[in-house]
Order: structure tokens, then C-alpha cells, then sequence
């Protein structure tokens, strides 16, 4: 049931071949919500039934490329797109149509030719074979789930996004990407940068909620698993008004008072003060004030 709202939302614009925005503050769950659409199978059941084995997700965390020019990402792709590929071959149900290890095998000797040769054309010409194959003879719908997306945005040029028009007009509608940023791209960048593929993405936006309650719930109960001590529920509640549900803010904020075990806070002002003295939580805070 987690985010559950703005998985449907996604899954509708990947339905008809579009591309979107995922849009939220720091902490607030962007990563997560990408992690539930590529390694959670029964969150993908949930939504696409049986489908989903027509559907493969590929998460790119854009956080660890930072300062790459073009080849570097393109690689970073590629070489996701074959992990993601690996793992999914390891499960006996994705052995049918999706023919499993086999796909994982000959996208994987196309990465390694296109790698050899070390030049921006062969690697990029490796790709779209890779892209090829899958979405065309496999006829799997391919989404890209880029993570992080604005700490890339310093070094991007127009290339990078002609390049995702190309796979795109290759797989038609068969190819989607998500863009997880904490602003929309039109805020970040000139749209002359992503004129090519802006036809793909325009107005195609979803804001994160701060609070996404069977997320929190879980992240409750899974603390009081891990330290063996229960969470007064009035606590949480008032923990809820403070943080309005954001999730790492909340997060930290409960390891803090469950470490204080002398901490008991009569007033929201107490468990306020008692917070901001908390070196995590006011670098959670600046971490939100920055990105504003």
C-alpha cells in the first residue's frame, strides 16, 4: 500500500509511453518510492497484476555519476540497465516470455563490445541494440528510474536528452523515464537543454507527499522491532504534527528520542526543544532549507 497514490500515477503516464517528473523535498521519499517500483515484486503485482512481468524497472542513482561528462552516463545506464537485467534472471518466474539469463547474456555481451572500443558512438550504438532487443523482440516496456536527477544537472547537455528522444522513437511506447528531483526541470534548466525530449515529460508532473502513512507505520514498527522498545502512540502523533510525516526527518527524530531513554516530553514545546538540540535532525532541516 505504500505510496501508493503516486505509484498509480507513474504507472499510468508508463502505460501510454510518457515520461514524468517525481517531484519532492530531501527525505521525503523519492528514493523509496523508486525502490518499491524495481525491487518490490508484490508492490509491481499490486499494480500491474500479471502484466508486470512485461515491465522492467531500471534505477539509476544520478548521485554517484556527479561531475561525469556524456560517456560516463551513458555507461552508467548501460551498465545499470545490465545489473537490473541480471538480478530479474535469477527468478524462475521471469523465465517465460522474458526468456530470463538469456536476456541478461546477450545485453550484456553487447555492454562489453560497445565498452572495448572506448568511443562515444559505438558505446551509444550498443545501447539502442540493447534497447533493440528488449523492447522491440522481447516486447518489454523498459522504465528508467532516474534517482537523484538534480545533482546531475550541473553537467548535462542537450545531447543527453536527444539521446533518450532516439531510444524513445526506437522503442516507441515501450521506453519511459522518471526524473526524481526535488523542483521541476523547468526550474533547473533552460528548456532550449531539453527541447528534444520535452514533448515526453511536458506537464507530466507528480509532487511527493510528506507523509505517506503505511510508509511511516512500517517505519515505527520496524524500530521498535530493531531496539526492542515500544513507541508511545501519543508520541507518534505528536512526532506526526511536528514533521507533518517526512519521512527521514521522522525517522531520525524517533532513533534520537528512543536513544535518550531518560526522555519523557510533557509539552510539544519540550519535544520540540528537546529536537532541534539533535545535531541529525538540524542537518535533516538544512538539508530542506538548501533545496528551497
Amino acid at each position: 500500500e505504500s505510496r501508493f497514490g503516486e505509484i498509480e500515477k507513474i504507472l499510468k503516464f508508463v502505460k501510454e509511453g510518457k515520461s514524468v517528473q517525481l517531484i519532492g523535498l530531501p527525505g521525503a521519499g523519492r528514493s523509496n518510492t523508486l525502490g518499491l517500483l524495481s525491487f518490490n515484486k508484490n508492490v509491481r503485482k499490486k499494480h500491474l497484476g500479471e502484466n508486470q512481468k512485461w515491465f522492467h524497472f531500471v534505477e539509476c542513482n544520478f548521485s554517484e555519476i556527479r561531475r561525469k561528462p556524456l560517456h560516463e552516463a551513458t555507461k552508467f545506464i548501460f551498465l545499470n540497465l545490465v545489473e537490473s537485467l541480471r538480478e530479474r534472471g535469477k527468478y524462475p518466474e521471469a523465465q517465460s516470455r522474458f526468456a530470463g539469463i538469456e536476456s541478461f547474456d546477450n545485453v550484456n555481451k553487447i555492454f562489453k563490445e560497445s565498452i572495448e572500443v572506448n568511443d562515444d558512438l559505438v558505446l551509444f550504438q550498443g545501447l539502442k541494440r540493447a534497447i533493440d532487443f528488449l523492447c522491440v523482440e522481447k516486447e518489454l516496456t523498459i522504465v528508467f528510474l532516474f534517482d537523484r536527477f538534480e545533482e546531475y544537472i550541473p553537467d548535462l547537455d542537450a545531447q543527453f536528452f536527444a539521446n533518450l528522444r532516439i531510444l524513445r522513437n526506437r522503442a516507441k511506447y515501450r521506453f519511459s523515464v522518471v526524473f526524481s528531483l526535488n523542483r521541476p526541470l523547468e526550474e533547473l534548466i533552460e528548456p532550449i537543454l531539453f527541447a528534444d525530449f520535452y514533448e515526453f515529460i511536458a506537464d507530466n508532473i507528480i509532487f511527493l507527499p510528506l507523509l505517506d502513512k503505511p510508509g511511516l507505520d512500517f517505519r515505527i514498527s520496524y524500530l521498535e522491532k530493531i531496539t526492542g522498545k515500544q513507541i508511545d502512540k501519543e508520541l507518534t502523533n505528536q512526532l506526526a504534527k511536528l514533521t507533518d510525516g517526512h519521512g527521514k526527518l521522522t525517522r531520525i527524530a524517533l532513533e534520537a528520542i528512543l536513544a535518550a531513554s531518560n526522555f519523557h516530553p510533557t509539552t510539544n514545546e519540550k519535544l520540540q526543544e528537546f529536537l532541534l538540540e539533535q545535531k541529525n535532525v538540524k542537518a535533516a532541516l538544512y538539508e530542506i532549507w538548501v533545496s528551497l
